[in-house]
């Protein structure tokens, strides 16, 4: 498998249905060069239920960051095998070309 060109690191706590759009939106990306890492910190609603639909297209990890989302982001830094890191907080979302023109520009 080839590296990756970005690494998306996605912290999450408890946001499971805007989650889901998050990651449905880098999926849809027109630049499919990347991987995708969500460091969940212990959420306790259906963050798992919405993960196990990205099972196979993600790395998950869980860590109790006691409120500081910089080791969520730090975690995902370090698991990350790309070039380059994109940050995608869980409520949030990307138009399906972001990585294209990022990629671009760089």
């Amino acid at each position: 498998m080839t590296k990756p060109f970005f690494s998306v690191v996605v912290p999450t706590f408890n946001q499971a249905e805007l989650l889901k759009i998050a990651l449905e939106s880098v999926f849809s990306q027109t630049f499919k060069n990347f991987e995708v890492i969500v460091i969940d910190n212990y959420s306790n609603d259906n963050t798992d239920k919405i993960l196990k639909k990205f099972k196979k297209k993600i790395i998950y990890k869980k860590i109790k960051n006691r409120g500081v989302i910089a080791k969520s982001r730090n975690l995902g830094i370090k698991l990350a095998k790309g070039h380059w890191i994109s940050f995608l907080d869980s409520d949030d979302y990307w138009s399906n070309n972001k990585l294209s023109k990022v990629f671009k520009i760089i």
